[in-house]
């Protein structure tokens, strides 16, 4: 389906709670929220890997989504010391 204006008369209470449960661990915003998003995850989890979704009704940003993503984790450093550094 094509974005809308709002939700508000689509969906229902369990719909919305579903999706502002989800949106709690969602990292969203610009390179550089999402680059410190993105290090406080791996700090917190000490992941050596994650799982990214970008949901978008047009693929072209979809794709966009995914090259920006590739290239901030391109710039995340592990800590010294961190068992999955280098």
């Amino acid at each position: 389906m094509p974005p809308v204006d709002s939700m508000e008369l689509l969906w229902h209470d369990g719909e919305r709670a579903a999706v502002e449960s989800r949106m709690r661990a969602a990292i969203v915003g610009s390179d550089a929220t999402v680059q410190a998003g993105m290090e406080k995850l791996a700090s917190d989890t000490r992941a050596d890997e994650v799982i990214v979704v970008t949901e978008t009704y047009e693929h072209s940003d979809r794709i966009d989504s995914y090259d920006r993503v590739a290239r901030v984790a391109s710039k995340i450093k592990l800590a010294p010391g961190d068992p999955h550094a280098g």
